[in-house]
């Protein structure tokens, strides 16, 4: 029988190894290092991998794609919407910008709209080994939530893709490549886990009409039309790097 030290001994190992599990799911997957941030504030952030596409595996290159308002999906209090972007936020466009940044990846490059807006980046030409985690920066603008919107909260969702074997689509898997992607009918859907950054309504400058009562959560969620166009990667060339034709 055990005694009540051992009960105790291993009741803290049990508390320990739940709390190292929880850790390690929480920042396993790719995610930003700062997911949230109050409106108006401009901040220096990063796409944050985890960890690589298996035991052994090194990630070789990595796709981001961000909403581009035009014909995003919103959902408000998570169910879809025919609102606009602009009926919730006011300066959504060029808010984001690829900070350069050579230490893992030799190259990178920023993606961009007809208008020149930048919706994405791409980083290659590198590898990061399995056990080891990989920092991507770039610069989020500050967002300004419509005075005339309920909008407590923008959630703005994106999707980012962990490369570690250029296949076509047809072979994407396991060992292969790490779909941190929203689940919208793209080719690139992944579990439904991908990073996000949400900004909270600056309630003491831009206060909530009382007919709002407490607000609203909305998210901006990339469509499969823009991760289809936008996700894979283009070489110096112009021709398509990943994934392969």
């Amino acid at each position: 029988m055990l005694n009540k030290k051992s009960k105790l001994s291993i009741q803290t190992a049990i508390a320990i190894a739940l709390l190292m599990g929880i850790s390690q799911n929480a920042f396993s997957h790719t995610s930003l290092e700062i997911p949230s941030v109050a409106e108006g504030v401009r901040l220096t952030n990063n796409v944050v991998i985890g960890h690589s596409c298996g035991e052994g595996k090194n990630t070789i290159a990595s796709s981001t794609v961000f909403p581009d308002g035009v014909d995003s999906i919103i959902k408000v209090n998570g169910a879809v919407s025919s609102d606009t972007i602009d009926t919730y936020v006011s300066n959504f466009g060029n808010l984001y910008q690829k900070v350069l940044d050579h230490s893992v990846f030799e190259s990178e490059n920023e993606k961009k709209d007809a208008s020149g807006n930048v919706v994405g980046f791409w980083v290659k030409d590198g590898k990061m080994p399995e056990g080891y985690t990989v920092y991507l920066p770039f610069r989020a603008s500050a967002m300004l939530i419509e005075p005339t919107s309920c909008a407590r909260s923008i959630k703005v969702v994106m999707g980012t893709v962990d490369i570690c074997k250029i296949t076509p689509i047809s072979r994407f898997g396991d060992g292969i490549v790490e779909l941190w992607t929203p689940i919208v009918g793209s080719n690139y859907d992944g579990k439904g886990v991908s990073p996000s950054l949400t900004v909270n309504r600056d309630i003491t400058n831009n206060p909530l009409d009382a007919s709002c009562g407490s607000g609203v959560d909305v998210e901006i969620i990339p469509s499969a039309a823009q991760l289809n166009r936008d996700m894979p990667i283009m070489n110096a060339k112009g021709k398509q790097y990943w994934p392969k034709p």
